[in-house]
């Protein structure tokens, strides 16, 4: 959903329906209705297994789909992602300001960067 001043009315006044949600590369935010993982696997062209299959069992399932979808994810105690497009940064601060979703930005890319080494080696 594209925000707008009159949907982010609405969301401010029942803040508990709209906090748990991914931000997608391009501002677009959307709500999720099956737990963040799920949401973000639905967002690949995989099957659910296929992905399991992909993601290394000494990774983080929900950090490794953060990295290869590039959505943030909101919820009403933190937010997480990697480093934020100017269109995610634009839908995070129109959302946290209005308290919908967290202030608290925990940037995943370095955490990623150090997986990856450790990976490698």
């Amino acid at each position: 959903m594209k925000l707008t001043e009159e949907l982010l009315n609405k969301m401010e006044q029942k803040k508990e329906l709209y906090g748990d949600g991914i931000i997608m590369p391009d501002g677009d935010y959307r709500l999720i209705q099956d737990g963040h993982l799920k949401t973000l696997m639905s967002l690949l062209p995989y099957t659910e297994n296929e992905l399991w299959k992909m993601i290394p069992e000494d990774d983080s399932a929900l950090f490794w789909l953060v990295e290869k979808t590039g959505c943030v994810l909101t919820d009403v105690n933190s937010t997480i992602g990697m480093k934020m497009t100017p269109e995610q940064q634009n839908t995070f601060e129109a959302l946290s300001c209005r308290g919908i979703i967290s202030g608290e930005y925990y940037d995943l890319t370095k955490q990623r960067e150090k997986t990856h080494a450790r990976q490698s080696s």
